[in-house]
């Protein structure tokens, strides 16, 4: 079958040999093209012309120039500081977060950092204040040494449970019940998604992993999720796994759902999807949610599913439509019937007035649905 071509942008020659050089140094074949002024000779611009199947690498180069190195590549030049990010806080659910974050980890030549957040009472309470003789403010000396000394009797908690978690991962990997690689552990003081979002922007990792509670515990701390504020705060991805969950890899789960808004980034976030778990064999099934997608979005949805079908032929892509005020419902009927095993969903990062009286898709089905979920930064 002969190969489809599509112009990718239009340029000046200078610049078009500019992102000529780009493009060609992340092995994507380009080729020119002469624009002609409607009836002349006369050329007016090179048009830059790829191949279908390169649109979503080319379109992120695009997105960051010169900076942006390809998803598998940057992983294996990362090496050992490649790292799963897994924030526990040695609940049962601990090793449920270990268990995937390791799986992930091993799938893509990663290194695990599990991740503490201690919170010490001079966090929470302000120093407590005592009139002096002369009238001013003067600190409560003993109550202030009572704190520090509970912040340290904290930190030292803090580092036994490590240690007994860390035990039990390699008691765990002895008995081949995790995969038998390197990791580290940190604990840090502070609110945990403050601790969480400050490690993302300071060292990002591929991947943060999480288990979350579920669904009827999680309605009971809609506002004080941790895994609600790192969704809407981290710009890295985000899985979350349930209490509940019976997955046993990242491999074994076969039939996904992806929220799409039916724009460029959809290409984008399949794309580093793909990218990220080299291809998998699997049942993608297209979820438009974009309430603007206007009324051909049953067309746009299609033309999708079918790009992305000659793009990964390793899985297969379908479509679904749901109307919007039926959404929920719908949607829950669908996945019971398809027996779905996994949600991805673009994420939106949201300020904290978006967060409390918008919140965003992901933040939704956090509490909607109870079942893993990917949530790509876009």
């Amino acid at each position: 079958m002969e190969e489809k071509y599509l112009t990718l942008a239009i340029h000046t020659y200078e610049r078009a040999i500019a992102l000529k050089r780009i493009l060609e140094s992340h092995k994507i074949n380009v080729r020119f093209e002469k624009l002609y002024l409607s009836n002349s000779n006369i050329a007016s611009g090179i048009r830059v012309v790829i191949k279908e199947n390169d649109l979503p690498l080319a379109l992120k180069v695009m997105e960051s120039s010169e900076n942006y190195i390809p998803i598998n590549e940057a992983y294996t030049e990362q090496g050992s500081d490649g790292v799963t990010l897994i924030p526990v806080d040695f609940s049962p659910n601990s090793m449920l977060a270990c268990k995937v974050g390791f799986d992930i980890a091993k799938r893509l030549g990663l290194k695990p950092l599990i991740l503490h957040a201690y919170a010490s009472p001079i966090l929470y309470n302000a120093p407590i204040m005592g009139d002096s003789i002369d009238g001013s403010l003067s600190f409560d000396v003993s109550e202030e040494m009572a704190e520090l000394q509970a912040g340290v009797d904290m930190r030292k908690e803090s580092g036994v449970m490590m240690d007994k978690l860390s035990k039990k991962i390699c008691e765990a990997q002895a008995k081949g019940e995790l995969p038998d690689i390197k990791f580290s552990t940190e604990s840090r003081e502070g609110i945990p998604e403050e601790v969480i979002k400050d490690f993302c922007n300071c060292t990002p990792p591929v991947v943060v992993v999480m288990a979350t509670r579920g669904k009827d515990k999680r309605d009971e701390a809609l506002i004080g999720s941790v895994t609600a504020e790192v969704l809407d705060s981290c710009r890295v991805p985000v899985f979350v796994v349930p209490e509940n969950c019976q997955m046993t890899s990242v491999e074994a789960v076969k039939r996904v759902v992806y929220f799409c808004n039916l724009d460029r980034q959809d290409i984008l976030s399949v794309d580093s999807l793909m990218r990220m778990f080299d291809y998998p064999q699997a049942y993608i099934t297209l979820v438009p949610v974009n309430e603007r997608a206007g009324t051909d979005i049953r067309e746009r949805v299609d033309s999708l599913r079918d790009f992305f079908n000659k793009s990964f032929p390793d899985s297969h892509f379908t479509a679904e439509v749901f109307p919007m005020k039926t959404l929920q419902e719908d949607f829950a009927n669908y996945v019971e019937q398809a027996h779905i095993e996994m949600l991805i969903v673009p994420n939106k990062k949201r300020n904290i007035f978006q967060r409390l009286f918008k919140p965003g898709f992901a933040h939704r089905l956090l509490f909607e649905r109870d079942m893993p979920m990917l949530a790509l930064p876009v």
